[in-house]
């Protein structure tokens, strides 16, 4: 269906939003399970929380505005891929919970523009119900973005780094028995 009216727009936003939400819904879920930090675990359930008012906010503007249908939100499915596939990657449960962090930052900051950008054109259309409700969002994303930054660089990359370092050491380990010498004049000869 063609675009051709602001309020067309703002519901078009507003499914987009809704398929985010649920997107990210079931993608903290999955990382709950996959996650051994308890910060890391009560951040991402207070995000849990928060995307549900934000689900409600939108169901009762969407009904108000008569939005009907479903809007698939490509940008979204794609970051959370992205950091699925990166976890799966990783090698250490520590690089694991930095890769969920960057992750759910990562789609926190599109979360943000989205909330903005619908906060703004809910406040041409004098939709000011709908306006509080994502300035309301954009500040606890704010506020949570904040805090996962301190926990990343307080206590997760620094543990991931840590675990780094020791898978290094492990796979540096030199077999026993042969000094460096010994080796070296092996060499020579």
């Amino acid at each position: 269906m063609p675009i051709e009216t602001t309020q067309q727009l703002l519901v078009h936003e507003l499914q987009s939003i809704q398929d985010a939400e649920t997107l990210a819904a079931k993608a903290i879920q999955a990382q709950l399970e996959e996650i051994e930090d308890d910060d890391l675990s009560n951040l991402l359930e207070r995000r849990l929380k928060a995307g549900e008012q934000v689900m409600r906010d939108i169901r009762k503007s969407l009904q108000k505005l008569d939005g009907k249908g479903r809007v698939e939100n490509k940008a979204a499915r794609g970051l959370i891929e992205e950091c699925e596939e990166t976890a799966e990657e990783v090698s250490s449960q520590e690089m694991k919970d930095a890769v969920i962090i960057a992750g759910a930052q990562k789609l926190e900051h599109y979360c943000i523009a989205a909330w903005g950008t619908v906060k703004a054109i809910a406040g041409e259309l004098r939709e000011e119900e709908l306006a509080k409700a994502m300035q309301h969002a954009l500040d606890e994303g704010h506020r949570w973005d904040e805090e996962m930054s301190e926990l990343a660089e307080g206590a997760i990359n620094p543990a991931a780094m840590k675990s780094e370092e020791g898978q290094q050491d492990k796979a540096t380990k030199k077999p026993k028995g042969k000094s460096e010498t010994t080796r070296g004049s092996a060499k020579k000869h």
